[in-house]
């Protein structure tokens, strides 16, 4: 089987830092519909997973492939398209544009100059407490909150993996306030950075 990745870091192809293509040649990773509980990202080195350690891809919009089970179940992998060039990469229909502007967000991330130390909010829980109050968030919590904080970034990440760019902040407020209906608010920031940093 061929060594070479499947896609080279400097091509035209919009693939996550993390994506099996810049480290496995074809055949060598699966590629799903869509990120799935089936393949978890590891905490240990960051990129996902399927039983038996596949890599897997979840997005065969931006590595070119359909979604198969190439190296689980050796389904044959397609001719491959050509690689398209940085500037024509075409939009997906639900990205009519590749750069977003976000709205700003700012629920409970604090800005400030480096070295100064935030004045103390009187809303801001004692490390012991959850907060029960989804806070200013009022759409539907998402679902599968885990039970222990050590599986919040990863909740997080699949969650973020899922959104498309117009429902983003909507996502990650839903997140963040179900998130803060089990665990401290201290201890939710936290994990959000370390998920949103690539951590």
């Amino acid at each position: 089987m061929d060594k070479v990745p499947f896609i080279e870091e400097d091509s035209g192809y919009d693939v996550c830092w993390f994506c099996p293509s810049l480290r496995f040649p074809a055949g060598g990773f699966d590629v799903y519909e869509r990120p799935t509980l089936e393949c978890p990202f590891d905490p240990a080195d960051g990129f996902r997973y399927a039983a038996g350690r596949v890599p897997v891809c979840v997005h065969p919009y931006k590595v070119g492939l359909p979604p198969g089970r190439y190296a689980s179940a050796g389904e044959p992998v397609p001719a491959r398209e050509p690689e398209p060039a940085a500037d024509s990469v075409p939009a997906r229909r639900d990205e009519p544009d590749r750069v977003v502007a976000m709205p700003p967000v700012n629920r409970g991330f604090v800005r400030r100059p480096h070295g100064r130390r935030p004045a103390r909010r009187t809303a801001t829980p004692t490390a012991r407490q959850a907060r029960t109050d989804p806070g200013p968030y009022t759409g539907a919590l998402p679902p599968g909150l885990p039970e222990d904080i050590a599986d919040l970034a990863e909740w997080i990440r699949a969650l973020v993996d899922s959104a498309t760019p117009e429902s983003l902040a909507d996502v990650l407020a839903g997140a963040e306030a179900a998130a803060l209906t089990r665990f401290p608010e201290e201890q939710v920031i936290a994990v959000l950075r370390r998920a949103l940093s690539g951590g």
